[in-house]
């Protein structure tokens, strides 16, 4: 074992240690970061300066950091950046990650054989021995890219909870790891389906737009108007009931009471794996019998069963054609949505797949 290795070892304990320590103090410092770049600081995105081994960017936690050009080595805790890297080509850099899923090993077999550094919290002594050229995490756990970024790994911070940012996560990502042209094929063509999807929803009358809620991982938490899976659904073209429902937390919780009071027409069921339900356990229960989703049989998973079509990336826009053609068939026919599904595989990984191979 060398001295090295052993020396990483103990500083990344030691700052782990203070970490823990400075915990409240951070927090009361810190505010909100990650959602907005801070008074005064570049917007993210934003190069600083470039040579022709580094280049220094403010990521979205408005943190200005040097990246080695092409990073080889690319590590992640935050399951999130498994998509955008696979869809900017970069699948193959990813050594370090927590959490996968079987749909993206396929399509990745070397994610199989990636160095466990933390599921969803940063293993900081994984990281040390591991020596990634690049830590990509979510930009509001400032706290972990500054520990990250201690140990001498640089650590970029990205946010992709609404449409703005994720175009903003794909020019950055682009920019520091080298893949500029793909990150604009991708932005254009989320653009563009989102604003098809816009032109489409527009030329729907007030009187015949459907009133919808999408549900989270278990009955009653709704997506408000603030979340991505809120903004789909208006994109798609309904009215959200809990647009304006008032909340601190991620899914708030509206309740039965009130969603029996919104009375909409459609409920979407987020299709994480996380659920505790299903359309099933709605449509066999009494006290939701008398809704006209329930009555209509308009209770509808978002799909695709292997690749969730409401996760934060360019894969967001297969969920809205779904919605779409789930309530406005006239505007978004089942051929429309296969060609839609074909492009979007063949851009993002390389290769299309039938209704079959994905479920939906």
């Amino acid at each position: 074992m060398s001295r090295t290795w052993i020396m990483k070892k103990h500083a990344a304990l030691a700052i782990a240690v203070l970490l823990l320590l400075s915990s409240v103090l951070m927090a009361g410092c810190a505010g909100k970061p990650g959602v907005s770049t801070p008074e005064g600081s570049s917007a993210a995105g934003t190069v600083v300066s470039e040579t022709e081994t580094e280049i220094t960017v403010v990521d979205q936690a408005g943190r200005e950091v040097a990246v080695a050009r092409d990073p080889q080595s690319i590590a992640l805790c935050y399951r999130v950046v498994i998509r955008f890297l696979i869809n900017l080509d970069m699948g193959d850099r990813i050594t370090g990650i927590g959490k996968s899923e079987p749909f993206l090993e396929e399509i990745q077999p070397s994610l199989k054989e990636c160095t466990d550094v933390g599921k969803g919290v940063a293993d900081i002594e994984a990281l040390a021995e591991l020596e990634p050229d690049l830590f990509i995490h979510k930009a509001s756990d400032v706290e972990t890219l500054e520990a990250v970024q201690k140990i001498g790994i640089p650590a970029i911070g990205i946010s992709v909870e609404t449409p703005e940012e994720m175009v903003t996560a794909l020019d950055l990502l682009g920019k520091v790891c080298g893949a500029e042209e793909k990150a604009q094929k991708l932005i254009d063509h989320y653009q563009s389906s989102v604003a098809r999807s816009r032109r489409l929803s527009d030329s729907i009358s007030d009187e015949d737009r459907k009133t919808a809620i999408v549900m989270g991982s278990s009955i009653g938490k709704v997506a408000d108007g603030s979340m991505l899976q809120g903004k789909m659904l208006e994109t798609a073209g309904a009215v959200n009931c809990a647009a304006d429902l008032k909340a601190t937390e991620l899914w708030p919780t509206a309740g039965a009471e009130q969603i029996f009071k919104w009375d909409p027409d459609f409920i979407f069921i987020s299709g994480s794996e996380s659920s505790v339900y299903t359309a099933d356990d709605i449509y066999k229960d009494p006290a939701w019998s008398e809704l006209k989703a329930v009555k209509n049989r308009h209770v509808v998973v978002i799909p695709s069963e292997r690749d969730s079509w409401e996760f934060p990336g360019v894969i967001s826009v297969l969920g809205i054609d779904y919605m779409m053609s789930v309530m406005y068939p006239e505007l978004m026919s089942e051929k429309d949505l296969e060609d839609n599904v074909s492009a979007f595989y063949e851009l993002a990984y390389g290769r299309s797949f039938s209704r079959e191979e994905l479920g939906y």
